[in-house]
C-alpha cells in the first residue's frame, strides 16, 4: 500500500506541474501590457513566441521522461536490486551508501544528458543564445562530476558516519545533520566567487575608468565597500545578460557578465548594480539565508521520519532502512511540501525584488532602471505575459511588466 501511495504521489506532482505549465502555455497570446509593448517589435515578438513554445514543449518532454523513469525504478524494484548489488560489492556501510547514490545519480545523468545536449546545441543555438562549444560543454560536465564527487561524496560520507554513530538515536543525527548542512551552505556561499565561479569562468578586473569609479562611489554612498569588480566571460556559453553581487556583510564582490557590459550603457549598468546594492542594504541575502537554514531544519526532520521507517524501504524491495534510498525517497516526499512552501517563499522574494527595484530607481534614476529591464527582457527573450498562477508557483522575481509598472509609479524626491 505504501508503495502505491508514493508512486501515486510522484504521478500527482507531475500532473499538477503539467497543468500549471499548460495554463501558462494557453496564456501566451494575451496582449502585452502597454508599459512593455515597446520591448518587442513584431519580428522579435514572433521569435519570442516560437522560443517560448519550443522550450515549453522541450521541458514537458524532459519532465515526462524523467518522471516515467522514476516511476519505473520505483515500480519494478530497482532500488532493492541496487541495495543487494552494492552490499555484495562492499561490506563497509559508508561505501555501500556512496556507491548506491553514485549509481543512481549516474543513471539520472545518462538519461538527462541527451536532453541537455539538445537544449544547448539545438534550441539555444537556433535562437542565437548558445555560444558553448562541445569541448566546453563536456568539460563543464566533467567539472560538475568532479565537484559532485568531492563535495557531495564527502558530505554524504560525513553524514553517514554521524548516522552510524547515532544509530538508534535518530533525532541527534537530525540535529547534527542540520548544523552541518547549514555550515556547508554558508561556506559555499562565501566561497562562490572566490572558488566555484572561477572553476567554470574567467574573471577579469574591471578596467580603471569612469564606470568603475561610479560603481565605487555609488556603493560608498550607501555604506558598502566593494572589494572587487570583475567581468565574467559569460559570452563563451550564452548571449544572455546578468550581473550579481557575491559575499556576506559589507564587503562584497561585483561580477558583471561581459554580455551585460556589451548591451547596456553605463547608466543602465549602474541601475542593475544599484538593484543588487538594494538587496545588500535591505539585508535580503541574510534574510534568505535564515529562511534557508529554517528549511534545512524542516528537511532534516522529514528525513528523520523516513529513517525511522523500515516499512518505507521494505515496500520498495530493500532489506530495511537505507540512508542512500532515504535520500531518494526524501526528494520524492518533499515535493508536495516544496510546492506549498514555494507560494509564500516566492512572494517574499518578489517583494524583496520590488524593494530593490525601488532602491535602484531612487539611487540611479527611474529611466535607466526601466531601460535596463527592457534590454534584459529583449535580449533574454523574456515572457512578458506569464499566467498569474505560474508566477505564484515558479517566479521568485516579478514579471518584467510588473517591475516596470512599479518603477514608473515610484515618487522621486525633489
Amino acid at each position: 500500500m505504501i508503495k502505491f501511495i508514493i508512486i501515486a504521489l510522484v504521478a500527482l506532482m507531475y500532473i499538477i506541474d503539467l497543468v500549471i505549465t499548460l495554463v501558462n502555455y494557453r496564456y501566451r497570446t494575451q496582449p502585452i501590457p502597454e508599459i512593455a509593448r515597446d520591448i518587442y517589435d513584431q519580428e522579435k515578438y514572433n521569435k519570442w513566441l516560437s522560443y517560448f513554445m519550443e522550450t515549453l514543449c522541450y521541458e514537458v518532454i524532459v519532465k515526462t521522461v524523467m518522471t516515467a523513469v522514476l516511476l519505473g525504478l520505483l515500480g519494478f524494484g530497482f532500488f532493492g536490486f541496487l541495495e543487494r548489488l552494492t552490499n555484495g560489492w562492499f561490506a563497509q556501510p559508508v561505501l555501500q551508501t556512496l556507491v548506491f547514490l553514485a549509481i543512481y545519480m549516474l543513471l539520472d545523468l545518462i538519461i538527462g544528458l541527451p536532453f541537455d545536449y539538445y537544449g544547448t546545441f539545438v534550441i539555444e543555438e537556433k535562437y542565437g543564445f548558445n555560444k558553448t562549444t562541445r569541448k566546453t560543454f563536456f568539460l563543464d560536465l566533467l567539472k560538475n562530476l568532479a565537484l559532485m564527487a568531492f563535495l557531495g561524496g564527502g558530505l554524504t560520507a560525513l553524514l553517514n558516519v554521524i548516522y552510524l554513530i547515532f544509530l538508534g538515536r535518530i533525532w541527534w543525527f537530525v540535529l547534527f545533520a542540520w548544523i552541518i548542512l547549514t555550515l556547508v551552505m554558508i561556506t559555499l556561499f562565501v566561497l562562490n566567487t572566490k572558488v566555484f565561479v572561477k572553476i567554470f569562468n574567467k574573471l577579469s578586473p574591471l578596467p580603471d575608468g569612469e564606470l568603475k569609479d561610479q560603481i565605487g562611489k555609488m556603493a560608498d554612498e550607501v555604506g558598502f565597500h566593494v572589494k572587487a569588480i570583475s567581468v565574467m566571460d559569460a559570452s563563451k556559453r550564452s548571449t544572455k545578460l546578468n550581473a550579481f553581487f557575491s559575499g556576506l556583510g559589507k564587503t562584497r564582490e561585483v561580477v558583471l557578465f561581459d554580455t551585460l557590459m556589451e548591451k547596456l550603457d553605463d547608466k543602465e549598468i549602474l541601475s542593475v548594480l544599484a538593484h543588487e546594492l538594494g538587496h545588500a542594504v535591505h539585508k535580503d541575502v541574510t534574510k534568505m539565508l535564515w529562511l534557508q537554514i529554517g528549511l534545512f531544519g524542516l528537511y532534516a526532520v522529514v528525513i528523520g521520519f523516513i529513517l525511522q521507517s523500515n516499512a518505507l524501504a521494505q515496500a520498495f524491495g530493500l532489506s530495511g532502512v537505507h540512508l542512500g534510498f532515504s535520500v531518494v525517497l526524501f526528494s520524492i516526499l518533499i515535493a508536495p511540501l516544496e510546492l506549498i512552501l514555494s507560494l509564500p517563499l516566492n512572494y517574499i522574494s518578489r517583494k524583496a525584488e520590488y524593494a530593490a527595484d525601488a532602491f535602484a530607481a531612487k539611487l540611479a534614476g527611474k529611466e535607466p532602471a526601466m531601460r535596463a529591464f527592457k534590454v534584459l527582457a529583449q535580449e533574454n527573450l523574456a515572457n512578458l505575459t506569464p499566467h498569474p498562477l505560474y508566477v505564484w508557483v515558479h517566479y521568485n522575481h516579478p514579471s518584467i511588466p510588473e517591475r516596470l509598472d512599479a518603477i514608473q509609479t515610484i515618487e522621486m524626491a525633489p
